[in-house]
């Protein structure tokens, strides 16, 4: 998969600066780009995360309900059911 940025000529510029500041030398314009944008997608999930871990169970139903979704029944307390028979 090829992502394509469209960039204004100053953000152009500051991405040429970021990458000859940081860039490390064995490191290739795409390879450096992919950990760039990997890192970014990491720390929105972690902010995603914490946000929705610091809501109450109620504003997590009222926007299941708003979004349409159905919530499911599951035990996340990670204890299995299985039995050995």
């Amino acid at each position: 998969m090829k992502l394509y940025i469209k960039m204004s000529k100053a953000q152009t510029d500051q991405w040429d600066a970021l990458k000859e500041a940081i860039k490390p030398p064995d490191v290739n314009d795409n390879e450096f780009a992919k950990v760039l944008f990997y890192k970014g997608i990491d720390s929105f999930m972690g902010e995603l995360t914490d946000r929705i871990n610091s809501m109450t169970e109620e504003e997590k139903e009222n926007i299941l309900k708003e979004s349409g979704i159905e919530p499911a029944s599951f035990d996340f307390s990670g204890a299995s059911e299985t039995t050995n028979d």
